[in-house]
């Protein structure tokens, strides 16, 4: 099985713990941009997540790993209590 991490020059483990978008939609095949857009909206309007998402200038976003990994697995918990 390949290996989907990204690299990253800047730390010797070669572990990111943030990326940008497109970093972030090599390492969830599958996700498109659009879905992605709405779940980073979602994550700014929610105080426990919004520290995983930063814009340092309009263009640039960067996203942290594991707060967008604890984000899944707290919308499909989310989901599942509200169905």
């Amino acid at each position: 099985m390949e290996n989907t991490s990204v690299p990253y020059s800047g730390d010797s483990s070669g572990k990111a713990e943030w990326g940008t978008k497109q970093a972030l939609l090599k390492r969830y095949e599958g996700l498109n941009i659009y879905t992605l857009n709405r779940w980073l909206s979602e994550m700014r309007n929610d105080a426990t997540f919004r520290q995983g998402v930063i814009n340092p200038t309009h263009k640039i976003v960067l996203i942290n790993f594991a707060t967008f990994q604890e984000f899944l697995f707290w919308k499909q918990h989310h989901y599942i209590r509200n169905v």
